[in-house]
């Protein structure tokens, strides 16, 4: 029957016409280089068309662009290069804004221009290249899967203030994107944004209640008659630090290198041999009170670039499962001429005191279809020197409609553990409307109590079924009260899949605003109308025991005001009651940042959340579990900045305090139907935390050639644990920095150095 509803909504799918006719610009070939220096006084520029009559793409979505704000674009390439020469005509050139930023740092408050190349025109994947008024580059690959902003081309460009507004060229290598010999239509769009108004202006339109912008571009005729370069790199590098602990200190240094191989027109080998990840940011580490792992994030370079295809495969890939002592990793990836992209990973990890050596393998197969659909084959496999210890494979397919107003995403995912002879599934299908004013989605998943794709994925909880359901009414397109608002109702209804027992139902309602003064506004009712049965607190691992968790009722809000000023502050707060055991809960968030000038910026974040007659796990008494009524709080101070000192170095810094303390009142055992026993409480137990933490990032990075860097980087890290509860900050901070402290500071030096350009200095 749930079957029959989701193909039901699918009706409406085949009635859909294509989108609108897509501009073209008809390339030419040329072989004169311009000089990159962001004036378009070469002789080269003047016998090119324009691109040009832009269209708004917010806040006036479809509004022509203003007289005096005009966009042209001339477009031109050779054997090595597309080339792009950008007027962007501005009455106020004074009134431009540039404010430096970091390298891949799109949230400063500046003018920019961006460029968006599909050369297979199938919507998979977009190059995206952004240069900004203060000169600094942004590049990104976009995915269904999201934003690869650690891919990192190697690119040419500069840029111009004039008294006719700014003039940017810039110098794309043929070398730094894949694409099809025999394809001379590419998917091209550009984007202007004009931050003092905060209007984007794009070259094809964009009509922003459809979700699925990539389809909407334009088309860039004539590349042809180009054999693909030779694609072959190298990034060696060296670094050294000097670290101390426990008044121990050791100067270690490494050396290695990343090579960069383009096997064909199509696909990419990366490499990196010996790799050094000691200078990434710490995390952001937090006491864990649930019976689940903390998932953090991944901030290798290596392990977040290039990695669109292995998302598709969600739980089944978690990079960080790669992580001790790692002697190689290897990465290819590409996209063959019928749209088949193939992506595989490789990673030899040396054997340790803890553990033997280890062999990760990743590989998926992604077929594209018709209407940016696709279907998709992945498999992660795992073994040890001597025998294999698990497999997972999955099969997953979006099939989009013909003007992508619908979509159909489902998923079928099979894990063997062959050193515990356990083997499970889990799948997924939903529904989404995701265009117009009026959109849905119905998802349903399901998972068995032996699905375990967590020695290289990351998956929490198992044994499952969930239906949701997602209403929603979006005005994106500005009108006489708001820029944009947007109105949704969630449910969510769990159930666990070996007996089909209810868990629990969550409902939320949440409206968001973004006002006339670009005030963002966000408003949410949620809660579980009934007591939840938790399987999982107990810690028994059997889902035999149940843990009652109290329905409850929150409310929330959150703000945002218009970060073209030089203050900004995010404020945001929910109150909670839990009514079974007397509980309840607040929470806030305040978060100023002030820009100085157009060099350095800093942002505070506190956050504080303190609960009150919560119920957790606390310990295991003769084989039955102990839960505590207890009182929680949490503080997180963060200080953060950055000083751009032009737009190839910069430092930046990052600090963040944090404390859990844990409070227990009393002890009891679990009832045969979830309820504490609150008649019997269990005496001399002393489980509470008070734990604190601190770290500090502080750089210093200096791009002093494409590709190539220097990096300095101080890290300070030092944690505190106890059972003693105390709720003065300053007690708390000085018991914190006077516990035992890693440092290290770290030098390293990264040189990129591409074949083609080698050979050709040569001859």
């Amino acid at each position: 029957m749930r079957l029959f509803y989701l193909l039901f909504f699918l009706i409406p799918i085949l009635s859909f016409s294509q989108f609108s006719e897509k501009k073209k610009y008809n390339i030419k070939k040329i072989n004169s280089k311009p000089i990159i220096d962001g004036e378009l006084n070469e002789s080269v520029w003047n016998d090119l068309s324009f691109a040009d009559n832009f269209i708004q793409l917010e806040p006036n979505n479809g509004k022509n662009e203003r007289d005096k704000l005009k966009t042209e674009v001339k477009i031109f390439y050779d054997n090595k290069n597309i080339y792009f020469g950008i007027m962007m005509f501005d009455n106020h050139p004074d009134s431009i804004l540039r404010e430096l930023s970091k390298r891949d740092d799109d949230n400063k408050n500046f003018d920019a221009f961006e460029i968006y190349i599909d050369p297979f025109n199938n919507t998979q994947v977009e190059y995206n290249f952004m240069i900004t008024a203060a000169g600094v580059q942004i590049d990104k690959k976009l995915s269904k899967t999201g934003s690869d902003k650690n891919w990192n081309a190697i690119w040419y460009s500069a840029v111009k203030i004039n008294k006719f507004g700014w003039s940017a060229e810039i110098a794309i290598p043929f070398s730094q994107i894949r694409f099809n010999d025999n394809n001379s239509k590419w998917a091209l769009n550009m984007v202007r944004t004009i931050r003092r108004h905060r209007e984007k202006y794009s070259w094809n339109y964009i009509d922003i209640e459809y979700e699925n912008k990539a389809l909407q571009s334009g088309i860039l005729n004539g590349i042809k008659n180009i054999k693909n370069p030779l694609r072959l790199s190298f990034m060696p590098y060296a670094s050294i630090y000097a670290e101390s602990y426990l008044d121990e200190y050791n100067f270690p240094y490494n050396y290695g290198m990343d090579l960069k191989y383009g096997i064909n027109e199509s696909f990419t080998l990366d490499m990196t041999l010996i790799p050094d990840f000691g200078q990434v940011s710490s995390d952001a580490m937090v006491l864990n009170l649930t019976p689940f792992e903390l998932k953090y994030d991944e901030k290798r370079q290596f392990f977040n670039e290039g990695i669109e295809l292995f998302n598709k495969g969600g739980d089944m890939f978690y990079s960080r499962r790669l992580q001790n002592d790692l002697i190689n990793a290897t990465k290819v990836s590409g996209r063959s001429k019928n749209g088949l992209g193939i992506a595989g990973l490789n990673a030899i990890s040396n054997k340790t005191d803890d553990e033997t050596f280890k062999n990760y393998n990743v590989i998926i197969l992604d077929q594209a279809l018709k209407n940016s659909s696709s279907i998709s084959f992945m498999n992660t496999n795992l073994t040890s020197l001597n025998s294999s210890i698990s497999n997972v494979s999955g099969i997953f397919t979006q099939l989009y409609n013909k003007k992508n107003t619908h979509v159909l995403d489902a998923n079928l995912k099979f894990s063997q553990n062959f050193e515990n002879n356990k083997s499970g599934s889990s799948g997924k299908l939903s529904i989404k409307k995701n265009s117009g004013n009026y959109r849905y989605k119905l998802e349903t998943f399901i998972s068995d109590k032996n699905y375990n794709p967590n020695d290289i994925g990351f998956y929490s909880k198992n044994n499952e079924i969930i239906n949701k359901l997602e209403l929603g009414y979006e005005q994106l397109k500005e009108n006489k009260n708001f820029i944009s608002s947007k109105y949704y109702f969630f449910a969510n209804q769990e159930s666990l899949f070996e007996n089909k027992n209810f868990v629990n139902l969550y409902l939320e309602a949440e409206t968001k605003f973004v006002f006339k003064n670009y005030l963002f506004l966000l408003a949410k009712i949620s809660g579980h109308p009934f007591h939840k049965n938790d399987y999982y607190e107990a810690r028994t691992g059997d889902f035999n025991t149940i843990v009652k968790k109290s329905k409850y009722l929150r409310l929330s809000a959150y703000s945002s005001s218009d970060f073209r000023k030089k203050f900004a502050l995010d404020l945001g707060g929910g109150i909670q009651t839990n009514p079974l055991y007397q509980g309840y809960e607040y929470s806030w968030r305040v978060s100023p940042r002030y820009r100085f000038n157009n060099k350095f910026s800093t942002k505070y974040v506190l956050s504080v959340k303190n609960k009150f007659n919560d119920i957790g796990y606390s310990n295991n008494l003769n084989g039955s579990p102990v839960i505590a009524i207890r009182n929680t709080n949490m503080i997180t101070n963060v200080l953060s900045g950055s000083y751009i000192i032009n737009n190839k170095m910069d430092f930046s810094f990052k600090l963040r305090y944090h404390i859990d303390q844990v409070k227990n009142l009393s002890y009891h055992s679990v009832n045969n139907d979830g309820y504490l026993d609150l008649n019997n409480f269990l005496l001399n137990l002393d489980e509470n935390e008070n734990y604190t933490t601190w770290t500090s990032d502080v750089s210093w990075n200096w791009w002093y050639s494409p590709g190539s860097q220097i990096s300095i980087v101080w890290k300070n890290g030092r944690d505190f644990s106890d059972d003693n509860i105390n709720y003065n900050w300053i007690d708390n901070a000085n018991q914190t920095l006077n516990s035992s402290k890693q440092n290290s500071i770290s030098f390293k030096i990264v040189y990129y150095l591409d074949y083609l350009y080698l050979r050709n200095d040569k001859n």
